[in-house]
C-alpha cells in the first residue's frame, strides 16, 4: 500500500516569520558593512576639506610674514634715516661724556676744561663758541673713536689715532702755564693700550716720550705743580716696578712727588719701601712676556 508523500504545509504566519528573519539578517549584514562603505564614501570630502584648511592656513601665514617683514623694514629704514645732525649730536654727546670722565681723573686746575667737564647734556655741547671748547670736543670724538676701534679689534688703527693726537698736542707750545692735561690723558691711554697688546718696548717708549717732552721741562721750573704730569710719572714708575726695575721706579716716583705732593703716600707702598731699603721687589704679575729686562740705570729704555 502506497503512502502518499507527506506534504507539510506552512502557514502564512510561518512564512512571514522566515521572511522577516531573512530581512533582519540581511539588514544586520548591511548594517555591518555600511559604516565602512559610508566612511569610504565620505573620505574624498574630508580630504578636500583638509586641503582647503591647509591652503588657507599656508597663505595666512605667508601674508602675516610679509606684513611683519614690511613693518620691520620700514622701521629699520626710518631708524637709519634719522637726521644726520641728530646722529652726529648723539655721537658728540657720548664722546664728551667718555672723555670728560677720563679728564676728571687726570685734570689740573684749568678753568675752561673744568667748565666743560661739568657738562653732560647735549644742549650744552651743540652751541660752542669758545676755541678751547671746540678743541675739547674734537679731542673727545677722536678718543671715543679710538675706543670704538679697540672694541672692534682694530688695534693698530686705534694706536695710530692715539699717536697722531700726541704728536699734535706735543707740537703746541705753551710755556706760560702747565697745560698738559690733554697730552697726559692721551699718553696714559696709549700706554695702557700698548700694555694690553704686550708690547713692553713700545709701552716704555710712550712713557719716555712724555717724560722727555714734559716732565724734564717742568722739573727745571721752580714751584711747578702739575697733577696730570705727576699721574703719568706715577704710572710709569709702577710700570717699571712691575717689570723688575725697582731702582728706576723709585727715581721716577720721586720726580712725580715733586710735581704733586699728594702722591707722597705712594712711598708707603711695600714695593717702594723695599726699593728704598735696597731690597729686591718680586712682583706677583709682570708685563714681561717676550723681552728680558734691560740693565737698570738712568731713564732710558
Amino acid at each position: 500500500m502506497h503512502r502518499a508523500p507527506f506534504l507539510t504545509m506552512q502557514s502564512p504566519s510561518t512564512s512571514s516569520k522566515d521572511s522577516s528573519n531573512n530581512v533582519k539578517h540581511t539588514a544586520d549584514r548591511t548594517a555591518h558593512i555600511n559604516p565602512q562603505r559610508r566612511s569610504n564614501s565620505h573620505l574624498p570630502g574630508r580630504r578636500r576639506k583638509l586641503k582647503s584648511s591647509l591652503y588657507f592656513a599656508y597663505w595666512s601665514a605667508i601674508i602675516a610674514f610679509v606684513s611683519l617683514s614690511s613693518f620691520s623694514s620700514i622701521n629699520a629704514f626710518s631708524m637709519g634715516n634719522r637726521p644726520l645732525s641728530q646722529r652726529r649730536h648723539e655721537w658728540i654727546e657720548r664722546s664728551v661724556q667718555y672723555y670728560s670722565t677720563i679728564m676728571r681723573k687726570n685734570t689740573w686746575q684749568q678753568t675752561a676744561t673744568n667748565q666743560l667737564d661739568s657738562r653732560s647734556s647735549l644742549e650744552e655741547v651743540q652751541l660752542i663758541d669758545d676755541e678751547i671748547d671746540k678743541e675739547f670736543v674734537e679731542l673727545a670724538t677722536k678718543h671715543y673713536y679710538a675706543r670704538f676701534l679697540i672694541k672692534k679689534g682694530k688695534l693698530s688703527i686705534a694706536e695710530k689715532i692715539y699717536r697722531r693726537i700726541i704728536n699734535e698736542l706735543s707740537s703746541e707750545s705753551d710755556e706760560e702755564q702747565c697745560d698738559h692735561t690733554k697730552l697726559a690723558v692721551s699718553t696714559l691711554l696709549l700706554a695702557l693700550h700698548m700694555q694690553r697688546t704686550g708690547d713692553i718696548k713700545a709701552t716704555r717708549a710712550v712713557f719716555l716720550n712724555f717724560f722727555r717732552r714734559v716732565a724734564l721741562f717742568e722739573e727745571d721750573e721752580e714751584h711747578v705743580r702739575c697733577t696730570c704730569s705727576a699721574k703719568v710719572l706715577q704710572a710709569y714708575a709702577l710700570f717699571e716696578m712691575k717689570n723688575g726695575h725697582s731702582a728706576k721706579s723709585l727715581e721716577i716716583i720721586h720726580k712725580a712727588i715733586k710735581m704733586d705732593e699728594q702722591l707722597s703716600p705712594v712711598l708707603e707702598w711695600k714695593q717702594f719701601r723695599d726699593a728704598a731699603a735696597g731690597r729686591t721687589y718680586s712682583p706677583t704679575f709682570s708685563f714681561r712676556s717676550r723681552a728680558k729686562p734691560s740693565k737698570e740705570g738712568g731713564l732710558s729704555p
